[in-house]
């Protein structure tokens, strides 16, 4: 599902890969896929203010690297054109996977997906999106 106009928001500084090490609670915790250090940083800070504990990948290969590793996200923003593993080969991998295939996924991309129906049920937000949107999507699952 596509929402709402796009609008820029501000960059944040990143704020690294690893979830915290006391332990982020699974039923706030996002996983981001995304390959674009500006855009990770905006995601890590304005999620990090509104309360969730944010896990990072740059590609779909080192976020199942960090799935295996724990915990389970309670969703997955996936950035479709990332390096190493796409976000369709992600998806893919995460679906034939029992312990992750029933974590949501908010797709978050700046060009069309194509290739849609493969990915499953999944909410789509097109690059630049407003945040209002983006936030109201996420509280649907987290």
């Amino acid at each position: 599902m596509n929402r709402g106009p796009p609008s820029g928001s501000p960059s944040p500084r990143a704020t690294g890969g690893a979830p915290a090490e006391r332990g982020p609670s699974p039923s706030r915790t996002i996983l981001v896929i995304e390959d674009d250090p500006g855009v990770m940083g905006a995601l890590v800070g304005v999620l990090s203010n509104e309360g969730y504990e944010v896990m990072t990948a740059a590609n779909g290969a080192e976020a199942l690297a960090r799935l295996r590793e724990g915990p389970t996200p309670a969703l997955i923003v996936l950035d479709l054109m990332t390096p190493v593993m796409d976000g369709y080969a992600f998806r893919a991998e995460q679906l034939r996977t029992p312990a992750i295939a029933g974590v949501p996924v908010v797709v978050f991309t700046a060009g069309a997906a194509p290739r849609a129906a493969e990915l499953g049920h999944v909410d789509i937000l097109k690059k630049p999106v407003r945040l209002g949107a983006l936030l109201d999507v996420i509280g649907r699952y987290v």
